[in-house]
């Protein structure tokens, strides 16, 4: 009886939101020259306890925590709900008064205006989103937005369980994940986006939606794997949880090597066999340099290398096979501490690095992906990449008070890929769309980002656009030239991507269309396109 009692309470209450929110909304004005500070006001009087201004607590740390201080750029108001109905009931404001908005999750987008917005706008955060909850199978995980990987990690740590998450625990959650999600256990199963059980989405007109791919949802939940922001806010996932107690991960530094062609032609010869033959195998191989005393131009190699499994107890501490390519004899290794760990210990034992980096601005930029097809054009390939880049960035670079970069090559396998070839579903009457929104065909790829961290001086902002896009530009010349092109994939991975960069012109034409008619079906008013800005749109593709 109590039960049934605070069951009717709650639905009194939430049909007195909807009534009030719907009275107001009726007798709003058309034309409002203040948009969010109205939206704000009316969020403000519905729920005062998680509508935050300029100069309070909760508004600066929402305004401030993030990865890169590009972000930090000061909305009308920040509103921190911890139910998707209240959310949804934010979405209806914002609409009512086409407000601009953003959606911030896990904070780590270095894009400034992708998970956060001006004084012209409303910044929804997913900060009271922070469910960990195992279901009672152990089979998968509920995971809230607000959440980092580490978080998850450390959660699932005592269970001996992982999902198919960041490579880095710093990373967040949804913004990944809706972008593919490239993991260390992706050549086992796939991308984070193909582990996903169920999301918890409020859709434009501000209902709540549980997406699966067996429900009437199913082409939600298609899109939703890889497919950008353009369809919902997300405040829960389902991850599928998998037994590995014990993974051996760690970081080789190589130092300086004076013929770039040797660490190249190693990490080409893993991308051909070492993750051809093992799919606990992955690396991240890293060339970097910056303008700070230790650096000082000098170019360093450094080589994460992983394995899904523990080393001690399954081969007697041996390095595995698949990895050796990585620690030949010319590959000098200065310092390793590459050993068995739960991926919480390595998460634990990179974030100091990563925490340098605060109150600095982050890019990345993808240029482009190159198809292994053979050693001695891959290793060209990657040569001429290096070259460009490395050639360019002291002068480019030069009026910047702090910077350091890197480039990675990072392999992916065919095996990872392969989940993209899986069979057409059909969900009562739907047609989904074969494998994911990616469309990739499985090959062995090697993905190329740039990453750049440079002093919070907006002013850089053009100089860092310049040097990315140019580099970018001269190397795809400098391969043509070379005959060289036909190594070079279309598809450049979302989550590593510049905001300058056309990541949905790499995609299928066919799986753009049905992201489009998808995003048309879900939000034929384009709330999640016109007054949510940030992010690549399929509707601009």
């Amino acid at each position: 009886m109590a039960i049934q009692q605070l069951a009717m309470l709650f639905a009194v209450s939430s049909a007195i939101q909807k009534a009030a929110l719907a009275s107001f909304t009726s007798n709003n004005l058309t034309h409002n020259p203040f948009p969010a500070q109205a939206a704000c006001q009316e969020l403000q009087a519905l729920y005062p306890a998680v509508t935050h201004y300029p100069n309070s607590t909760g508004y600066v740390q929402d305004n401030e925590d993030f990865w890169s201080q590009a972000s930090a750029l000061g909305p009308a108001c920040i509103f921190t709900p911890a139910r998707a109905e209240d959310l949804g009931h934010a979405v209806q404001i914002l609409k009512s008064f086409s407000s601009p908005f953003a959606m911030r999750g896990g904070g780590h987008m270095p894009i400034g205006d992708f998970n956060n917005i001006d004084s012209t706008g409303v910044l929804l955060s997913s900060s009271g989103f922070k469910q960990l909850e195992l279901e009672g199978d152990g089979h998968s995980v509920h995971v809230g937005p607000s959440n980092h990987w580490q978080d998850v990690y450390k959660y699932l740590e005592p269970e001996g369980k992982v999902v198919v998450g960041g490579r880095l625990g710093v990373v967040g959650i949804p913004g990944f994940v809706i972008g593919g999600g490239i993991s260390f256990f992706s050549a086992q199963y796939g991308w984070a986006s193909n582990n996903v059980k169920s999301y918890t989405v409020v859709l434009a007109d501000g209902s709540v939606a549980k997406v699966t791919p067996e429900n009437c949802y199913a082409d939600l939940f298609w899109a939703l794997r890889g497919g950008g922001n353009s369809f919902g806010l997300i405040t829960d996932l389902e991850l599928k949880a998998y037994d590995v107690p014990v993974v051996s991960v760690g970081i080789a530094n190589h130092g300086n090597i004076t013929d770039p062609s040797v660490y190249y032609g190693n990490v080409v010869d893993f991308a051909l066999y070492g993750q051809t033959a093992d799919e606990k195998a992955s690396v991240i191989p890293v060339i970097n340099t910056g303008n700070s005393a230790r650096q000082s131009g000098i170019i360093s190699y450094t080589t994460y290398r992983f394995w899904s499994g523990n080393i001690s107890a399954e081969l007697g501490n041996s390095t595995p096979a698949s990895l050796s390519y990585l620690q030949r004899p010319e590959m000098r290794i200065l310092k390793d501490n590459f050993a068995p760990k739960t991926m919480h210990g390595w998460s634990e034992e990179t974030a100091p690095t990563f925490s340098k980096t605060k109150g600095l601005r982050q890019r990345f930029f993808t240029p482009l992906t190159l198809r292994v097809k053979d050693k001695a054009r891959t290793v060209v390939a990657l040569e001429v990449i290096h070259r460009v880049y490395f050639d360019a960035i002291a002068f480019a670079l030069s009026e910047l008070d702090v910077w350091f970069t890197g480039v990675s090559p990072f392999p992916m396998s065919a095996r990872s890929l392969a989940t993209s070839a899986r069979k057409i579903n059909t969900v009562e009457g739907m047609t989904i769309p074969r494998g994911d929104p990616m469309g990739l065909k499985p090959e062995n790829l090697i993905v190329v980002e740039f990453s750049v961290s440079y002093s919070n001086n907006g002013s850089y902002e053009p100089i860092v656009t310049d040097f990315l896009t140019n580099a970018a530009r001269q190397i795809r010349v400098e391969l043509s030239q070379k005959g060289l092109d036909g190594l070079i994939a279309p598809w450049l991975y979302l989550n590593d991507a510049d905001k300058s960069q056309n990541v949905f012109g790499g995609y299928p034409e066919d799986k753009v269309r049905a992201l489009q008619q998808i995003r048309h079906k879900y939000d034929p008013d384009r709330v999640f396109t016109d007054l949510m800005p940030g992010g690549w749109k399929v509707a601009h593709a």
